[in-house]
């Protein structure tokens, strides 16, 4: 499986979010490979977003790796508890990225349901990875790999499939004012695997 590459990432993260719908996830662990199709995300555009964590240009240790340069892992909590999994994305010092919000799995997925601690049936397939933070358990993808180089293994993207998108309104952001209503989220179209419908 071949990465994607710098180049991919280092666009504006409005372009970014669309073209990862369908693009296969990929993380190798020492249990096995991990592997799934991304069907939501999300973008956020850096200073002049008001939902993004480097609002107006806010630099902190937490936010440091969105700064540049593109194609690196973007891991924080949230609640304390809850991890998100972003790429950065855009030019060094344009703080941008898109956020991974649900994976269809592929491969992987005994493993998955056992880090999920749920069972492999039918109805759970599709929760197994179906949000943020079930993604990120699903794909043991830890806050310890905060700054990862998403462009090579373990951790990376590959090309994936041609899907239909629709957009809609962020999710969680009410704080973001105006920001709050942009139609910066993505979506396969009818994927059972997303975390909220549209």
């Amino acid at each position: 499986m071949m990465p994607l590459g710098r180049s991919f990432f280092a666009r504006p993260s409005l372009q970014v979010a669309p073209d990862l719908l369908g693009c296969m996830l990929v993380h190798y662990t020492s249990e096995g490979v991990l592997s799934g199709i991304i069907v939501e995300t999300e973008s956020y555009g850096g200073i002049n977003d008001p939902a993004s964590h480097a609002f107006k240009g806010k630099r902190t240790a937490r936010n440091e790796v969105m700064w540049g340069p593109a194609g690196h892992a973007y891991i924080y909590l949230i609640y304390g508890i809850h991890l998100c999994f972003n790429v950065v994305t855009g030019q060094d010092g344009d703080p941008q990225g898109v956020f991974i919000r649900a994976v269809e799995p592929r491969l992987g997925m005994k493993i998955m349901a056992r880090e999920r601690n749920i069972s492999l049936d039918r109805n759970n397939i599709r929760k197994l990875a179906n949000g943020p933070s079930k993604l990120c358990t699903a794909f043991c993808i830890t806050k310890d790999m905060y700054g990862t180089d998403v462009t090579s293994a373990p951790l990376f993207f590959t090309a994936g499939e041609d899907v239909d998108i629709v957009t809609s309104d962020r999710i969680g952001i009410d704080y973001a004012g105006n920001g709050a209503n942009w139609p910066w989220r993505f979506l396969v179209k009818d994927s059972p695997y997303i975390s909220r419908k549209a």
